[in-house]
């Protein structure tokens, strides 16, 4: 009786643990012409457990066409990295589009549950500073008041719908003279696990209808899985 008590508390406490456990997602992207990297850690504990994903090189694959890169998975707990190549093509943005609705269609009050969840996650640092130039003067200028455009409405959009932290760091180099495409994103973000764990009980409570044919392959399996649990 007391092995299970000792159990029961251990569940307890380690759910607990859980749910207050802050997770820290560092973003880095870095465009520099032709040379493409990205990297996303996911950290908690103050970095005892770690998962990082590199994805070194992007290209544009013609035939296709279809944007390609390959993808490196590391973990703290596990030497090894494990390595792929990885195509998005237009038809996998349609599917992701089309299963975005088919959830907004499935959830009542969907926006609310991720507006309140948005607004608990802080963003505890964001860098973006760029450097464009196509060699002529008057388009690069044309093309800089855009790309200001554009920053200002990423910033604008983050700091009403996250918790900003910091002041956003952002700038536009122009070259007038040189053709020039480089831009530095770096971006950290924070949240408690348990926020995301109650905005996904919400999402679930207030789903209405069966599960949707899903188009894109990371949430086909949702099919396929719904299907064997209905074949046994």
């Amino acid at each position: 009786m007391k092995w299970l008590l000792f159990i029961l508390l251990f569940l307890v406490l380690l759910i607990l643990l859980i749910v207050v456990t802050r997770l820290t997602i560092f973003i880095d992207v870095n465009h520099s012409q032709d040379d493409d990297h990205i990297k996303i850690k996911f950290s908690i504990w103050f970095g005892l457990i770690r998962y990082t994903i590199n994805v070194p090189m992007v290209a544009i694959d013609e035939e296709t066409p279809s944007i390609v890169f390959k993808k490196e998975k590391k973990a703290n707990i596990a030497s090894d990295e494990k390595k792929k190549t990885v195509k998005f093509s237009f038809h996998n943005l349609m599917d992701s589009i089309h299963d975005s609705k088919e959830i907004l269609y499935r959830v009542i009050d969907l926006v609310p549950i991720l507006k309140h969840f948005l607004k608990k996650i802080s963003v505890s640092k964001f860098e973006w500073h760029s450097h464009i130039g196509i060699g002529d003067a008057a388009h690069t200028g044309i093309i800089t008041g855009l790309g200001w455009s554009i920053k200002g409405t990423i910033v604008g959009v983050i700091s009403q719908y996250f918790n900003l932290k910091t002041y956003p760091d952002y700038s536009i180099t122009p070259s007038f003279q040189v053709a020039v495409s480089e831009t530095k994103l770096r971006c950290m973000i924070q949240f408690r696990i348990g926020y995301a764990i109650v905005a996904g009980i919400k999402v679930m409570k207030r789903w209405r209808g069966s599960l949707p044919k899903f188009k894109s392959k990371s949430l086909s399996k949702l099919n396929n899985a719904d299907s064997d649990k209905k074949s046994v």
